[in-house]
């Protein structure tokens, strides 16, 4: 089976149907309004660290200084999911390169910082959603769409609701 990456997780959180997308490695638009804030927020903030470091291929951590580990985030709106996203790298990075880390969250346009901390429980719960998101990827089909607040900004929209548009 393929490796869930850490942002098919993080999509999971959102949206099932999305992860799914993702996983299948189907394009979403990438000139998307959203997604090129997101990426001129993540280029324009810190600029004087060194970011996106790939771990295996797997990973593309934002930021990486002294055993800490930074997720840029254009917003905090989705905050549960980028904190079990960044989760993820410290548990990846522990399990598989034996590295345990720190992790911060970063809202540059906010101003905020959420410092994250793996724990046992935190563990176990990542496990369990390893879980529960390879049952969902691993079909033939994608979940069914199910409309939430989130699909309006979504870059896949197109893929759910080309049928209204």
């Amino acid at each position: 089976m393929k490796f869930i990456n850490p942002y098919v997780f993080q999509a999971y959180l959102v949206c099932s149907r999305e992860a799914w997308f993702e996983f299948h490695s189907l394009a979403s638009d990438q000139d998307h309004p959203l997604l090129s804030l997101g990426r001129f927020v993540h280029e324009d903030s810190y600029s004087r660290e060194k970011k996106e470091i790939f771990v295996d291929r797997s990973l593309k951590i934002d930021i990486l200084r002294d055993q800490l580990v930074a997720e840029v985030k254009k917003s905090s709106r989705h905050q549960e999911a980028a904190r079990m996203q960044l989760a993820y790298y410290l548990y990846y990075l522990k399990h598989k390169k034996g590295v345990e880390c720190k992790g911060v969250l970063l809202f540059p346009k906010e101003r905020k910082t959420e410092e994250v901390v793996l724990t046992a429980e935190l563990e176990n719960k990542i496990e369990d959603l390893l879980e529960e998101i390879k049952e969902v990827v691993t079909r033939d089909k994608p979940p069914p769409r199910v409309k939430i607040r989130y699909c309006k900004t979504c870059a896949f929209y197109e893929f759910c609701f080309g049928d209204e548009i």
